[in-house]
């Protein structure tokens, strides 16, 4: 009886609430100039709490363009999105409860597959980070366009020879495409040297993005960046850490601090539809010695061409030989392995830190004196004293190696 009692009480405030009921209202209007709304379209609720779409519901606009929902579950934690599907384009609106508005407003558009009234107001590249083992670097493009027009861009791909897409360039290659847009619907197309997208563009000011990594070798990466549709300001971005942007038009400003990194900025304006701008950007970071002999034993083609030689055996020997003196110096230092291989394979993982920049240079000489002098100081066993020089001047060769690649 009590149990009863107890679940009663929570549950009475519950079903008051879910019993709460509006009736939403609203009214299409055609926004193409001199076009009437037709009749009899069909508008879609589709209500939601908190986050769950819990019913949709259809409804038929009358000769005036109005609609009404009513009995529509209200209060906190709901919210609506009415939405309209017309000349091949889905117009919504979206409120959260309670609407702002005693009645919605919802303006649809006419259709055009002319896509001249589009115009990218601003282009901006923001190169953020290179990778030294994978040799790719890392990119964000913002774009923010506007239709200027009284009609929905819709692009026809049904017809050969019709480009009049939403298209965007990309270096030869890439990978790890993601496409954004505060549009909705459409697809992305693969076109050469770059994509598009099928997403239906109604009149006013409308934002995309994406990311992707490029690969670049020996710290270069050219890009031939196209604009299809011109650009009223195109903006790079590259993070001074990793390198240096050039590019022909473009004039190079005061640079900018974004989340406390450092940034490179270049700019040009006005460029006309179909502009080509020529980038570069070199002193991209580069793999440590270590890393580029791993990836060049590990690479399908020096294994398809070296290993079936003659010689084959006796090269793979001496690679062998030349990364294992390399990582460890294990033979060498026979009579104390666990002292003095350690130490050697912490020197490496040191040099491998500067050449990618993840320590500065006064750090690393001083933590890498450190070391050598633990490896000078340690004694070795009387079978293999006489190796001793040879070794120092192992360690003292990666030093300036390492100095020249860091400048």
């Amino acid at each position: 009886m009590l149990g009863a009692l107890f679940l009663t009480l929570i549950a009475a405030p519950i079903s008051a609430h879910a019993q709460e009921s509006i009736t939403i209202a609203g009214e299409l209007q055609n926004g193409t100039t001199g076009v009437e709304v037709s009749p009899e379209l069909t508008v879609t609720l589709d209500v939601f709490n908190l986050g769950d779409n819990l019913d949709t519901r259809n409804t038929v606009a009358d000769a005036q363009g109005r609609f009404s929902f009513e009995g529509v579950p209200g209060g906190d934690g709901f919210g609506y999105i009415i939405s309209i599907e017309y000349a091949s384009a889905v117009y919504m609106y979206e409120s959260d409860y309670p609407l702002t508005t005693d009645l919605v407003e919802l303006v649809i558009y006419e259709s055009t597959n002319n896509g001249e009234a589009i115009k990218v107001k601003s282009h901006t590249l923001v190169v953020n980070g290179a990778d030294p083992d994978t040799q790719l670097m890392n990119a964000l493009e913002l774009v923010g366009l506007e239709n200027t027009g009284d009609r929905t861009f819709v692009p026809d791909i049904s017809q050969p020879g019709i480009m009049d897409l939403l298209r965007f360039s990309l270096p030869s290659q890439t990978v790890d495409l993601d496409v954004q847009t505060s549009m909705s619907g459409g697809q992305i197309l693969q076109v050469d040297l770059g994509f598009a997208i099928t997403t239906p563009v109604p009149p006013g000011a409308h934002e995309i993005a994406y990311t992707f990594r490029s690969p670049y070798s020996g710290g270069k990466l050219t890009f031939d960046h196209a604009l299809p549709f011109g650009a009223d300001t195109f903006r790079v971005l590259f993070l001074n850490d990793i390198g240096k942007a050039t590019g022909d038009r473009l004039e190079e400003l005061e640079g900018l601090i974004l989340g406390e990194r450092d940034y490179q900025l270049l700019e040009a304006t006005t460029l006309e539809v179909g502009a080509k701008l020529a980038l570069e950007f070199t002193g991209l970071p580069k793999p440590s010695l270590w890393q580029r002999l791993q990836n060049t034993v590990s690479s399908a083609n020096f294994l398809s061409l070296v290993i079936p030689g003659a010689f084959g055996i006796s090269l793979v020997a001496l690679l062998a030989y030349v990364l294992l003196r390399k990582k460890g110096l294990s033979a060498t230092y026979a009579g104390n392995t666990s002292g003095h291989a350690n130490i050697i394979e912490a020197i490496a993982h040191l040099d491998n830190e500067f050449d990618q920049r993840e320590i500065g240079k006064q750090e690393y000489l001083q933590r890498r004196n450190e070391l050598k002098s633990q490896v000078l100081n340690q004694p070795l066993s009387s079978s293999h004293t006489e190796t001793k020089p040879t070794s120092e001047e192992t360690i003292s060769q990666d030093k300036p190696n390492a100095e020249t690649d860091r400048s």
